[in-house]
């Protein structure tokens, strides 16, 4: 079978490896293989593949996680699944499986089962973006109806999701663009985004209502505040944050204290940044609000079995809300198997929406 994985060398860049004639997985007892017919593009920090991969010397590393297709094979103790099954899931990093591959071998409660209604391209391409927005919000964030939550980066594929489901359980939600085609997306939400922020590259912000007037504000602050009536948000879910608040390309990152600004007593902030460090004010000022801080990794849930059981209701509840338009998959574009080197190239520079490859 064809499959990608990546190399990763001390000091080295990302090269990634084509293999024309790898081996097909062996379907092991409990587990099922899976023909894979669409796969997310996504990134993961090489750290984090070298710590959950220290028994691999050769450093040969998965290529994505995100997938649908159908099951073709099941070992033997395999209950809820059978030949011709659609299903979709992700990878559990530990299993060392690229997902950009046309075989997977998985055990039979990394997936569930996909709606007919929804193509492999769409359950493939907001499935691990899906499930990181339903654990910041619903298990790190505790989002309750009429909370405020601000959602920096709207129109990511994490964000448009994160926007959608936060609107959805009844939240009102503030988010925030930097590119034009970021606002038109967002715009293109109605009133799921009530307040769009635009951080510009230079630390200037603007701030649109209604998806329809801008007006000038000094900081995302005074925007949080001025949408809360000065009470500050309940919820903040960052995508990356700075010592400083610094602009990468057309990005810009909020700073440290940006974000424990606008909190309000009793906020929580969910964040993806891994090696988040707070000074001693920051620490104060989250401790004289009563304020909290959550670490948002969603691959914990399929690296332990010990919360399985909610990990595959969340998987079903989303593939249920996809079904029936409660949220809409934000796909980029789609490549073909032979395009996806050049692909993860550019990833970094897709900031709407999500690619997916698939397979004819």
């Amino acid at each position: 079978m064809k499959t990608l994985y990546k190399e990763i060398g001390e000091g080295q860049r990302l090269h990634v490896v084509v293999e024309e004639q790898a081996p097909i997985p062996r379907v092991e007892d409990g587990c099922i293989l899976v023909n894979v017919k669409a796969c997310a593009l996504s990134e993961t920090e090489d750290l984090i593949l070298h710590r959950v991969n220290k028994a691999n010397p050769k450093r040969n590393f998965p290529v994505c996680c995100e997938v649908a297709g159908v099951v073709v094979d099941v070992g033997p103790t395999v209950s809820s699944l059978q030949p011709g099954d659609e299903v979709v899931g992700i990878i559990p990093l530990d299993y060392g499986q690229s997902g950009c591959s046309e075989y997977v071998a998985l055990h039979e409660y990394d997936v569930t089962i996909k709606p007919q209604g929804v193509s492999f391209v769409d359950a493939a391409g907001c499935v691990g973006d899906a499930v990181r927005a339903y654990t910041g919000l619903h298990y790190l964030g505790r989002l309750s109806s009429g909370d405020t939550a601000l959602i920096l980066d709207g129109a990511s594929s994490f964000g448009a999701l994160a926007v959608q489901l936060a609107h959805h359980w009844g939240a009102k939600v503030i988010t925030t663009w930097s590119t034009e085609d970021e606002r038109l997306y967002l715009e293109g939400l109605g009133s799921q985004a009530e307040c769009l922020i635009h951080l510009g590259g230079n630390n200037n912000y603007s701030m649109g209502y209604n998806n329809n007037h801008e007006e000038p504000s000094n900081s995302l602050f005074s925007a949080c505040m001025q949408e809360s009536a000065g009470l500050g948000v309940d919820l903040v879910v960052d995508g990356g944050v700075s010592e400083f608040g610094d602009t990468f390309g057309d990005r810009f990152l909020p700073s440290k204290h940006d974000i424990i600004s606008c909190l309000a007593v009793g906020g929580r902030w969910v964040t993806s940044k891994r090696d988040l460090q707070l000074d001693p004010p920051h620490s104060q000022m989250l401790f004289m609000k009563c304020a909290s801080v959550g670490f948002l990794f969603e691959q914990a849930w399929t690296l332990s079995s010990t919360q399985q059981g909610r990990y595959l209701h969340i998987l079903m509840d989303i593939m249920e809300k996809v079904s029936s338009s409660v949220i809409r998959p934000n796909i980029h574009h789609t490549v073909a198997f032979e395009a996806v080197p050049e692909a993860l190239q550019r990833l970094p520079q897709e900031r709407v929406g999500k690619v997916v490859v698939t397979w004819e």
